[in-house]
């Protein structure tokens, strides 16, 4: 049973993956290799997408109607840094793994993999990132989410439950509720059909147009909520706090 979709994402690759470019010309990063790679596998039966990955840019993006899981790779290292990029079948589960194997140093650059994901519209989600910018848009399911820093920007999506360390956090348009614990950066949520509470370290945020309550636990930076039925804000640490069109109750702690 599991060994068809194996020798699916090995054709795949074998198939569609790019030449190696050397990238050492004037005003590139001086890294020793440039591998291009495509995979994908059939999403039949497929609920969910597990991604684990490491350095580099995630762009998803949610497809109606399409029947497959596909990504597109651009992979930069150096001799004697192997990454490990696959795509496999787990149960109703796609796995994706996107990073460098083992223990290294190097001086330069760190070794990366910028990744674009394209995925049937209503597949779920679950996502630990290590470190680079996350765009995803199209998908209208529910979304975990375990980003260590960089840039975060979420059109769409269901209920979204996301763990982020540091970066700007955009999330708009999203049909449920969220649930979003914050270092640092700042944060703007519109257009949310359901209740948002946020946890956050330091950095600006704004919340707009939310059809549920809002609850807010932060340690600084300002605050500002508009259209909403519902403000709670337990700890606002330093910042300002500024409030409109509240539709319930307002409790300010």
């Amino acid at each position: 049973m599991n060994l068809r979709p194996l020798v699916f994402v090995v054709l795949a690759s074998s198939l569609l993956s790019g030449c190696i470019i050397n990238v050492n010309g004037a005003g590139m990063r001086s890294f020793d290799y440039h591998h291009q790679e495509q995979l994908a596998i059939d999403a039949n039966e497929l609920t969910t997408l597990v991604a684990n990955t490491g350095a580099g840019s995630l762009i998803i993006k949610g497809e109606p109607g399409l029947t497959q899981v596909q990504l597109e790779a651009d992979i930069y290292g150096y001799e004697g840094i192997e990454p490990e990029l696959t795509l496999s079948r787990d149960g109703d589960r796609a796995k994706l793994v996107a990073n460098f194997d083992g223990m290294w140093s190097f001086s330069g650059n760190s070794p990366y993999i910028d990744l674009i994901v394209k995925v049937p519209e209503a597949m779920k989600l679950d996502i630990d990132d290590g470190s680079g910018s996350i765009d995803i848009k199209g998908v209208i399911a529910d979304m975990k989410i375990n980003d260590g820093s960089g840039s975060m920007t979420i059109d769409g999506g269901k209920s979204l439950d996301i763990n982020d360390g540091s970066g700007e956090v955009v999330l708009t348009n999203v049909n449920g509720a969220i649930n979003l614990e914050d270092g640092s950066g700042s944060i703007e949520i519109s257009h949310v059909n359901g209740d948002v509470m946020i946890t956050d370290g330091s950095g600006a945020m704004t919340i707009k147009h939310v059809v549920g309550k809002v609850t807010i636990d932060d340690g600084s930076g300002s605050i500002r909520v508009e259209n909403s039925n519902g403000l709670l804000i337990t700890e606002s640490g330093s910042g300002d706090v500024s409030f409109d069109n509240i539709n319930g109750p307002v409790s300010l702690n």
